[in-house]
């Protein structure tokens, strides 16, 4: 479904209405976005084309930072980010489950992230879903730091700097490889629910289009 549309769109520079997409910080439910060959992105990003599925938000200490889910059709559904006042940077994210997180790293030490102290980890087996997401070694560089997320797109929004009844209020830890390319996200809800993602960050020239939609329709 998702190969046959972006051969039906493909072609199409601006949308029915006139938009055009002028950087990164346009792209819309439903806009297309295609990554070049470059060595800075994983191997199943490279050369990709992606639709654009879900807009949500997250709201940090520094400010908001949209996520656009993006969906492709050999690579699957991965996450763009980017902080709203400054679009210069994006951060590509990868989910992983609770079995994956206890194959790329021993659970005690993935366990310490919890601890006072700030962890280590080594990765101790590199998986072949996650070939390009993966640095060698990371370092924990923030423990339980406390962000909201928005299920929406609050761009054009002024949002509180408390949390608003639409918000979710998360703590969060991170950790970077030395190089700071490639960082590992462990989000932690009210709930209870933990999320874990492989982020690798990598300059806006890594794009090589964009196309607006026609009809864009939000999925889950």
């Amino acid at each position: 479904m998702i190969r046959k549309l972006f051969r039906a769109r493909f072609g199409a520079k601006s949308a029915p209405d006139g938009r055009a997409l002028q950087g990164i910080a346009d792209l819309a439910l439903g806009d297309l976005i295609t990554f070049k060959h470059r060595l800075a992105l994983p191997p199943s990003v490279q050369g990709q084309t992606f639709e654009v599925a879900k807009v949500c938000t997250y709201q940090y200490e520094d400010g908001l930072y949209p996520q656009l889910a993006l969906d492709g059709a050999e690579a699957g559904r991965i996450f763009l980010s980017f902080k709203q006042s400054d679009p210069t940077e994006l951060t590509l994210s990868h989910d992983v489950p609770r079995k994956d997180v206890l194959a790329l790293f021993e659970e005690a030490a993935f366990s310490a992230l919890w601890d006072d102290d700030f962890a280590d980890l080594n990765v101790v087996e590199k998986l072949a879903a996650y070939d390009g997401w993966l640095g060698e070694s990371y370092a924990q560089t923030k423990k339980w730091a406390e962000g909201y997320f928005y299920d929406r797109d609050c761009r054009g929004e002024d949002v509180s700097a408390y949390q608003d009844d639409d918000s979710e209020e998360l703590r969060y830890h991170e950790c970077e490889d030395s190089s700071g390319q490639f960082a590992l996200s462990v989000e932690v809800w009210g709930d209870g629910d933990t999320d874990v993602s492989l982020d690798v960050s990598c300059p806006t020239d890594v794009i090589e289009s964009m196309w607006p939609g026609e009809e864009p329709r939000e999925r889950k």
